[in-house]
């Protein structure tokens, strides 16, 4: 069996990432620690060049292992079971299989394995990679730059790159600009992540048409634990139900409208005869069998996951063209819990 790097750090008892930092000569690594390294890799008899002559095969243009890898990393727990992830993995691994090639998937969680790399990335037997989340150490980022990749919702502040992406400012503010054609005006939002792109389009929707700017009906904290959810969105049913005129509307996402359901059942609120909601994602199933059935913004999911691999074949097979952005717009579909005031 081929000697990996996880072999040589184990030997050296160093972290892999050390031993990523000596492969490349990388500063800032102690003499006494590299020595560590080199001497592991003589006595396992390691050729430092075998991982590269991977990655040369799988960046070359065209075919070559054949394998394409879908990465989740750093996604927490909430994220992890939403709906639309499975949307995402589904349209991925159908239309990687329509190729005629092989899909693997590998989660990576930088706070619980450290620095540790990856064995898919070490090895280099993939064509390019599917990105949904984010890295935060810069020895991440540089194994993963090796590879061709497209980044499925990337966040904001994300650096240049192939994407594709739910156009949420748009979708948000359609679904806003919905609740107000039918005579709502003070509509809440809840969004467990401080994403900017989705309050930017509730903000400009309900400034545009001239609806209550009470910053009482918005919620937007990051929450990353499935324990916290429902306490938490328990509490903010009840503050938005102290206000003195509480919301006709809620807007949130349809994995969270399903606690929000529970939370005005247990304050004796029934949905819509005393509030309307509006989900986005639309997970057919999920808000389906929602009582009533959740009206929700359909975001594509499973056709964006598809387009993440279309988008990806081509970036390898021309690998100096610019990064190309796609923007998904989501369509609202009716269903039972809404009403007109």
């Amino acid at each position: 069996m081929a000697v990996t790097i996880i072999d040589i750090a184990k030997k050296a008892e160093v972290s892999v990432g050390t031993v990523s930092r000596v492969l490349n000569n990388q500063p800032n690594i102690g003499p006494e620690r590299k020595q560590r390294v080199v001497a592991a890799m003589e006595e396992l008899d390691y050729t430092p060049n075998r991982w590269a002559r991977g990655i040369r095969r799988g960046s070359a243009t065209g075919k070559k292992t054949g394998q394409i890898a879908m990465m989740l990393i750093n996604l927490d727990d909430v994220t992890m079971h939403t709906a639309y992830m499975m949307q995402y993995i589904h349209g991925v691994q159908q239309e990687i299989a329509a190729t005629g090639r092989k899909c693997m998937f590998v989660t990576w969680n930088e706070k619980s394995d450290g620095d540790t790399i990856p064995q898919t990335l070490l090895d280099g037997e993939i064509d390019g990679i599917i990105v949904k989340g984010h890295l935060h150490t810069d020895i991440g980022k540089q194994w993963l730059s090796r590879y061709p990749k497209v980044f499925i919702n990337p966040l904001p502040a994300s650096p240049g790159c192939d994407c594709v992406m739910v156009d949420y400012e748009e979708g948000i503010h359609d679904c806003v600009t919905y609740l107000a054609s039918l005579g709502h005006r003070r509509i809440a939002f809840i969004e467990m992540r401080k994403f900017h792109t989705k309050l930017l389009g509730y903000r400009r929707a309900v400034d545009e048409l001239g609806l209550d700017a009470d910053e009482g009906l918005i919620y937007t904290r990051d929450v990353v634990s499935l324990s916290k959810l429902e306490l938490d969105l328990d509490r903010t049913i009840e503050n938005l139900w102290s206000l003195s005129k509480p919301p006709t509307a809620i807007l949130s996402n349809d994995y969270f409208c399903g606690e929000i359901y529970k939370a005005l059942t247990k304050h004796g609120l029934k949905v819509p005869d005393d509030v309307s909601i509006v989900g986005y994602d639309n997970e057919t199933s999920h808000c389906e069998a929602l009582i009533p059935k959740l009206t929700s913004l359909d975001i594509k999911a499973v056709e964006l996951g598809k387009l993440a691999v279309k988008q990806l074949l081509e970036r390898i097979q021309t690998p100096q063209e610019s990064y190309r952005k796609i923007l998904i717009q989501g369509k609202i579909v009716e269903r039972e819990s809404v009403r007109k005031l």
